[in-house]
């Protein structure tokens, strides 16, 4: 069995508001941010 074979993907929608809280509190997006930059003319709507 190759290793493509044996991969398996599960809908984890129930769990993105956890997801979402540890990211936030961890602050993975600062730390992107900060390694990429902000464009200044990004638009970002909920």
């Amino acid at each position: 069995m190759s290793l493509i074979e044996s991969i398996k993907v599960k809908n984890l929608d129930e769990y993105k508001g956890i997801v979402a809280g540890l990211i936030d509190e961890i602050g993975i997006v600062e730390v992107i941010n900060e390694k990429l930059g902000v464009d200044n003319r990004e638009k970002i709507t909920a």
